[in-house]
């Protein structure tokens, strides 16, 4: 199908973090459709940055496809999952690349916020561009389907005032920004399964303060940010803490025991091969044995599920390690009325997915085009279930940013001879670029890690 074919006036938009918020104003100020509906299954704006002291319950073990733990058009819930975010959380990238590119954190920010402050900003900018009429709050997208005559049924259940109320809506396109931080990632080792009847088995996701480990014996698992805070923290409460580091060390890893006063309680370990139940006791490949743990946390991500979506299955996803059949990672080759933002790891997420959302409202306002679909299939033809797809890296991320730009003026010319003054859509500064490569030079001199 090619846009030709259709006319988009009435958009959906499922999500109101910051991905949403960043889809809803770009398409409100195209100024193309009639009609932009969002979705969002909590009470306000925000996504992950919605803290909860409560937390969400013990992971299925293993965790590790996402069709089984999070199967498509399940019925929807009166309280939505709660976020990953834990009650002492800073960010690890500073409020100088982390803003939308034209609206930056107040000035009285610190440079690395923490997650009120987060919040708080999500928030004022919905308020501030006159955003939340755009929003039907509590709502929680259950399927959404193709339909003969081009165009997509949503079935969404409302919860007001503990009545719920379920309808169906007709839209010409649809936006996916629902985010991919809750479906955790938990590997099938062996034995695990069995162990987490004998000790407690979690996911970064179920953190939320060291308190509730104090003198007892920690695993975290991961190398990655949350496994490195996690360590921090719990190590300020726990008797031991094991740091499973699978690979090679990352900047995060480093960060634990390249500081002043590293913590004396905390033990690297290697990757793990088997759990016993009948002895308590973990292996690692390497032949250490571990004892005595009471918590296991396994830092390890997240997988992508979008339940709502019933042709998901080996076709969007096969296992949740990745996302297939998305051309520039932002359309459905199939359909491209259906468009993803924020699939990407290893980016800076709002500045990226607000030229994410540009490209979205440019194409479907007819201002530029794609491919011809021979063309998008050829491009997506070699994909592998490889979770790096879609990881990028400084690198990727900055030339994806300037692609995207490029495309969003019409240029057809060599990319590298294009450049715009736009302050959005325009190649990112040499100092945003700066501060991305510094991130953790400034974290360490402003935390202290």
């Amino acid at each position: 199908m090619t846009l030709s074919q259709i006319s988009i006036s009435r958009i959906a938009v499922i999500g109101a973090g910051p991905s949403g918020i960043a889809s809803a104003r770009a398409l409100r100020d195209e100024g193309a459709f009639d009609t932009i509906t969002v979705f969002e299954r909590n009470s306000e704006v925000g996504g992950t940055w919605i803290y909860s002291k409560e937390a969400e319950r013990a992971p299925q073990i293993p965790s590790a496809n996402a069709l089984v733990i999070d199967p498509p058009c399940q019925p929807a819930l009166r309280q939505p999952p709660f976020s990953a975010i834990y009650d002492n959380l800073s960010t690890n990238i500073p409020t100088t690349i982390m803003c939308y590119r034209d609206i930056p954190f107040p000035s009285n920010c610190p440079l690395f916020p923490d997650r009120h402050q987060v919040l708080a900003y999500v928030q004022s900018v919905a308020e501030r561009y006159d955003l939340l009429p755009m929003i039907r709050f509590n709502t929680t997208v259950v399927c959404v389907e193709p339909t003969a005559d081009n165009k997509w049924q949503i079935s969404a259940t409302e919860w007001l005032d503990d009545k719920e109320t379920s309808y169906t809506e007709l839209y010409d396109a649809i936006v996916v920004a629902s985010g991919h931080h809750f479906i955790p990632f938990i590997p099938d080792i062996e034995g695990l399964k069995e162990f987490s009847s004998t000790a407690t088995v979690l996911h970064a996701q179920n953190y939320r303060c060291p308190q509730g480990y104090a003198n007892k014996t920690v695993l975290v698992v991961g190398k990655g940010p949350s496994s490195s805070d996690l360590v921090r923290e719990i190590s300020t409460t726990a008797a031991k803490v094991y740091y499973c580091i699978r690979g090679e060390e990352t900047h995060h890893t480093k960060s634990v025991f390249e500081r002043e006063n590293p913590p004396k309680n905390v033990e690297r370990v290697g990757p793990l091969s088997r759990f016993s139940a009948d002895t308590g006791i973990i292996q690692c490949q390497d032949g250490k044995e571990i004892y005595y743990v009471d918590t296991v946390f396994f830092a390890t991500g997240y997988l992508y599920s979008f339940p709502f979506l019933p042709f998901e299955r080996d076709n969007l996803i096969v296992d949740g390690k990745t996302v297939f059949g998305i051309y520039e990672d932002i359309f459905y080759v199939k359909n491209p009325t259906l468009a993803f933002v924020g699939l990407h790891s290893h980016v800076v997420p709002m500045p990226f997915t607000q030229v994410q959302s540009m490209v979205i409202a440019s194409y479907w306002s007819g201002r530029i085009a794609l491919p011809p679909t021979k063309v998008m299939q050829e491009a997506i033809a070699d994909e592998t279930d490889n979770p790096k797809k879609l990881a990028l890296g400084i690198e990727k991320e900055v030339a994806a940013v300037k692609r995207m730009g490029a495309w969003i003026e019409g240029y057809q010319g060599k990319l590298e001879d294009w450049n715009s003054i736009d302050p959005v859509i325009g190649p990112l500064s040499e100092n945003w670029i700066k501060d991305r490569h510094r991130t953790l030079e400034l974290r360490k001199k402003c935390l202290g890690y």
